[in-house]
């Protein structure tokens, strides 16, 4: 019963997604929520990253160890985002391009589903390009466009591997990161001429409710929403709700 999920387990889950991290929207996924999968998990090191690998380039790296680290290699500064010793490594590991080979984003992996432990630990890959010190992997990947691919990998020392249990909980946790990063993504990418509260106001807009409910909902008077939303219109350069939530979805805040 080892690898069984426990009430413990749904509990430790329930902490976690509700976690206040509404407003650490994050470079990729909020930091809060990466330290409570790093300690849910008993992992030394979570990693969350985008590659382009259709171009063989890197998009960004996000990494909480013991520091908070994140590369962004589009940035004039960044390390060099194409490597070409790690992609001919890549096309020839099952384990990192599995989901190049299948299409398939839902499973969640660990290297010995490919692998035994020993041919892991003394692939090249794992040699020249994974953590140093870090035994154990787990990998769950996020939807992307085509050609893209993004994932959240839990990385462990020499305690021991990650379980069919850990498996199973990255499983059900797996639409709720996919959430989570949508939400911090609409809030990297909102205008940053609107307020945190006209934004609020929009989305209520931009569901069909009027200005008497959106008022009911917010505790404003109608007359101070409808100055806000004069105010939403002069920002987004609009002169209508309809093209207000237009810019909006266009913007990524619905």
């Amino acid at each position: 019963m080892a690898d069984s999920i426990t009430g413990r387990d749904f509990v430790a889950l329930h902490g976690l997604l509700d976690v206040d991290h509404v407003d650490d929207s994050g470079p990729g996924l909020p930091w809060q929520l990466m330290a409570s999968l790093q300690a849910l998990f008993h992992c030394d090191y979570v990693t969350f990253d985008r590659t382009w690998t259709a171009a063989q380039q890197f998009v960004f790296e996000q990494t909480l160890g013991d520091v908070q680290e994140y590369v962004d290699y589009s940035a004039a500064d960044a390390p060099d985002a194409s490597d070409a010793e790690f992609w001919k490594l890549y096309w020839l590991s099952d384990f990192c391009n599995y989901t190049d080979r299948t299409g398939d984003i839902t499973r969640v992996m660990k290297p010995n589903d490919f692998y035994s432990d020993r041919e892991w630990r003394t692939s090249p890959m794992n040699r020249e390009f994974g953590i140093p010190g870090q035994s154990w992997e787990m990998a769950v990947y996020f939807p992307d466009e085509p050609g893209h691919r993004m994932r959240l990998m839990l990385w462990r020392g020499s305690t021991r591997d990650f379980s069919e249990r850990d498996r199973l909980l990255l499983t059900l946790l797996r639409p709720h990161l996919i959430a989570a990063y949508r939400h911090a993504e609409r809030r990297r990418r909102a205008p940053a001429a609107l307020t945190p509260r006209q934004v609020e106001l929009l989305q209520y807009v931009a569901q069909g409710y009027t200005n008497t409910q959106v008022a009911r909902r917010m505790g404003l008077s109608e007359g101070t929403v409808r100055t806000h939303l004069n105010h939403i219109y002069e920002r987004l350069g609009v002169t209508s709700r309809t093209a207000a939530v237009t810019r909006m979805s266009n913007t990524g805040l619905e």
